[in-house]
């Protein structure tokens, strides 16, 4: 049971921070937004980290089963390198959560948002290594809008709210996102894998990721603060907040460089979006 413990964290830790807050602050926000009672509130939340934990499992379990030449460069102790499981250990986790992932899906009232998860998932294991320049930007498109839709649907109804949320947000993150390609350099061109850091080169990575993070607290302000029905003060408060860790990503993309730093930065790219997100269920509240 220990094994299998140090295995899941293992497995998860490197995405938890974006894949499990976003569906739960979403669901708060499909809460807060509706003016569902305290209970109700708290009933969505866990659905969601439910939902949002399983999903993030059946990713995982497919982008390491053939992820481990790579992972032994960048990832050493992820659960193939760490050998602490095999390609063919993982594949057998997957089939075994992948029908959990489902029922549960239907049992929370999200099986269009699991089911859709799940074919993106599998279509990453067949074209994800050889299609990787072009997919990678659609899989965490699809890794941030089925998780937000899955957790405000859980809760309350999909509405225009929550779609424009949806649609701002998702592409914004993820076009910054192949700032990631940087950390992991050296694993991807161990495996012949095309980036856009390889392809387009790292400096000009960091600078368009500096100017996205850089953007964001506008962005976010512009597009969704100043339309949510909150105050101005509440607006400009949340993005002032939202800016100092933006801003600090973007200093530490162009200053700070090195495996290490460039992995901090990229947490703290995912930090942002969870701030991002923590703002929802104040601002889409309803007095």
């Amino acid at each position: 049971m220990r094994r299998e413990v140090a295995l899941s964290w293992r497995l998860v830790a490197d995405n938890l921070l974006v894949a499990l807050p976003p569906t739960v602050l979403f669901a708060a926000a499909a809460a807060t937004h509706n003016d569902l009672p305290t209970e109700a509130l708290m009933t969505g939340v866990g659905k969601a980290a439910a939902v949002g934990l399983l999903a993030l499992y059946v990713f995982e379990y497919v982008n390491q089963i053939h992820g481990g030449t790579e992972d032994a460069y960048n990832k050493p102790y992820r659960p193939i390198p760490a050998g602490l499981t095999t390609a063919a250990g993982l594949t057998r986790r997957l089939w075994l959560v992948m029908p959990i992932y489902t029922l549960l899906g239907w049992a929370v009232g999200a099986l269009p948002w699991v089911l859709l998860w799940q074919a993106t998932v599998m279509l990453h294991y067949r074209w994800g290594a050889r299609y990787y320049l072009w997919w990678k930007p659609f899989l965490n498109c699809a890794g941030l809008v089925f998780p937000l839709a899955t957790g405000w649907q859980v809760t309350a109804p999909l509405n225009a709210t929550a779609w424009l949320w949806i649609l701002v947000l998702s592409p914004y993150f993820t076009l910054a996102m192949i700032y990631e390609d940087v950390r992991d350099m050296e694993g991807d061109e161990a495996v012949g894998r095309r980036t856009p850091a390889l392809v387009l080169g790292p400096t000009f990575v960091r600078w368009w990721f500096a100017a996205f993070m850089v953007l964001l607290p506008f962005v976010f302000y512009f597009t969704l603060a100043s339309v949510s029905g909150s105050s101005d003060l509440e607006g400009l408060l949340s993005a002032a907040v939202l800016g100092t860790v933006s801003w600090t990503c973007a200093a530490r993309a162009l200053l700070w460089h090195g495996r290490s730093a460039d992995r901090l930065t990229f947490q703290l790219h995912f930090v942002s979006l969870v701030v991002t997100l923590a703002t929802a269920p104040l601002l889409l509240a309803r007095a």
